[in-house]
């Protein structure tokens, strides 16, 4: 039987936490190699990332269709195809830390942002949620890129809905984060988004 929407789920048992251990920490975030106990009884070990910010992936909109910036990901050694993300200051809504994020990797100025969903980069490591935001972005409306000192970005890439899909299936954009923002965005129609086809 194919649940729906009011159904409960079953819940699997929890891996409990007997003790946090800290193995590394810097401005971005800590790593812990925490102890913990399987719902079996056996006690072992888990890895969890903890960034310091909560995070946030733009899916910028317009006319053009949706912005893709070619970006160099140093842990693959290659560039890759993604949404523009970053993370929210202390006390900074996501829509607005989304806007700012847009504007410092792209240029572009979102005329209004909305919020579509909450993601898990990795639910088996990153403890931190990702905030989904759209950001509709008009014509002419761009400022100076001020990407940061290790971010290695180029000019975004506008495509269609269609050809974003077919990407996808072709494996040009691999990043989780940017298939599960383009899921969301999927979601939640945007008639000015679907009248964009090729």
């Amino acid at each position: 039987m194919m649940p729906t929407d009011s159904q409960d789920l079953a819940s699997p048992a929890p891996i409990r936490r007997r003790q946090a251990v800290e193995v590394f920490g810097n401005r971005f975030g800590r790593l812990y190699n925490d102890e913990v106990v399987a719902p079996g009884g056996t006690a072992g070990n888990y890895l969890r990332w903890q960034w310091s910010q909560t995070g946030v992936v733009v899916v910028a909109t317009g006319p053009d269709g949706i912005a893709l910036v070619p970006s160099y990901r140093y842990p693959v050694g290659a560039a890759s195809l993604e949404f523009p993300r970053g993370g929210c200051e202390p006390g900074e809504p996501p829509e607005e830390a989304a806007a700012r994020e847009l504007r410092e990797e792209t240029g572009l100025i979102a005329s209004t942002v909305e919020s579509l969903g909450l993601i898990h980069a990795d639910t088996g490591l990153i403890e931190n949620g990702i905030h989904v935001c759209r950001a509709t972005v008009l014509p002419g409306g761009t400022a100076t890129a001020r990407p940061e000192a290790m971010e290695s970005v180029t000019d975004p890439v506008w495509v269609s809905s269609d050809l974003m899909a077919r990407w996808l299936r072709q494996g040009r954009i691999t990043c989780g984060v940017t298939l599960a923002a383009f899921a969301l965005l999927q979601a939640h129609p945007d008639p000015q988004t679907a009248a964009v086809r090729g």
